[in-house]
């Protein structure tokens, strides 16, 4: 009877591995349940060098502008000091962060919603006093701004950028007549899952930069 169960668990066991292995490389039931986390074989992320938060400005008919975030009512605070829609990086959701501030706020005719994203280097999350044992430089923070998208005011989504890391490596690769002659006359294979079909699709890499 042990020896069974053992039998079981080992099969049980290699089983579940390899389902989870063709669920991978198959993109079948990959994202089924929140158990499929376990099982789905998968490297870790890392961690991204630079740091982004987003906000949510909208254009009055006048030309002004109207800051939507954060509401007047606070912010939700999931972990650290990232807000709620700072995890939305597809801007799939800020659309309903929109309409929410906007139904509940008095202000005049608004025209468009911007979402701009400010990015900088994660060194300087570091305290002042570990930024001075580590570097000689001063401590001079540097951001970049970046339009993300652009939203109607009833939320809807017009238009989505491509996001910072991928806007820098376009200019890289615009800048290199090499690697353009290279992408015209090569076929790139991509080991992955090929993207969900969207009505939305991203805009030129090259509009919406800007440094302050």
């Amino acid at each position: 009877m042990k020896r069974w169960a053992t039998h079981l668990f080992i099969a049980s066991y290699l089983g579940l591995l390899g389902f989870g292995l063709s669920s991978h490389a198959l993109t079948f039931l990959k994202s089924a349940h929140v158990g499929m986390y376990f099982i789905v074989w998968d490297m870790y992320c890392g961690w991204d060098a630079h740091e982004t938060r987003r906000h949510l400005v909208a254009e009055r008919l006048s030309g002004n502008y109207y800051e939507l975030t954060p509401a007047p009512w606070g912010e939700f605070v999931p972990y650290g000091s990232a807000y709620r829609r700072d995890y939305d990086y597809q801007g799939q959701y800020s659309g309903r962060i929109i309409t929410n501030v906007l139904s509940h706020t008095e202000h005049e005719p608004i025209t468009r919603v911007y979402m701009v994203d400010e990015i900088w280097s994660r060194k300087y999350n570091l305290p002042e006093s570990l930024w001075k044992q580590r570097y000689d430089e001063p401590y001079d923070k540097y951001s970049y701004n970046y339009l993300r998208a652009v939203y109607l005011p009833s939320g809807e989504q017009l238009q989505l950028h491509y996001d910072w890391k991928q806007h820098l490596a376009s200019r890289a690769l615009l800048a290199n007549p090499r690697l353009m002659e290279e992408v015209s006359r090569a076929q790139p294979y991509l080991a992955g899952p090929a993207k969900e079909s969207s009505p939305i699709r991203p805009v030129s890499y090259l509009p919406g930069a800007s440094e302050f």
